[in-house]
C-alpha cells in the first residue's frame, strides 16, 4: 500500500495534471482513479465509480470539435486532499467556443483519487 504523505500526493497530482494539460483526462482516470471513485459536479450531480465519470467524458469529447487546451494556474497539496484551479479551451461541434474556469478537489487514499468534486469558477 503507498503512504499518502503531502509529498506522494504532490507527485501523483504532478502527474494527474501533467495528462491534463496534455488532455489525456480519460489516460488519467483509468490510472490514478479507484474503481469507486465520487465524481460531483457543481449542480450536486454525481457519477459513483471511474467506469462512470470515463463513460461521461468519452461521450462529452465524442461531441467536441477540438480540445484547444488547459492551463493549470495553481495547485495545492494537503492531508490526503490536493486542489488544482483550471482553465480549458474547447470548440463545441458547432465550432462555438467553450471555456471551463474551475477548481477540482481531489481526495486521496492509498494511492488513488477516491472523490474528485468540481467547481465552477
Amino acid at each position: 500500500m503507498k503512504d499518502d504523505t503531502a509529498m506522494d500526493i504532490k507527485n501523483l497530482e504532478m502527474q494527474v495534471n501533467k495528462l491534463t494539460r496534455e488532455g489525456k483526462m480519460i489516460e488519467s482516470i483509468d490510472a490514478y482513479f479507484a474503481d469507486d471513485c465520487v465524481f460531483e459536479e457543481p449542480d450536486g450531480t454525481k457519477r459513483n465509480s471511474r467506469k462512470a465519470e470515463r463513460d461521461h467524458l468519452t461521450k462529452f469529447f465524442s461531441t467536441l470539435k477540438s480540445f484547444d487546451g488547459a492551463t493549470l494556474h495553481a495547485q495545492s497539496v494537503g492531508d490526503k486532499v490536493s486542489m488544482s484551479e483550471w482553465t480549458f479551451k474547447m470548440t463545441s461541434g458547432e465550432g462555438k467556443p467553450i471555456v471551463w474556469n474551475e477548481v477540482l478537489v481531489r481526495n486521496w487514499d492509498n494511492g488513488k483519487i477516491v472523490s474528485e468534486k468540481y467547481y465552477a469558477a
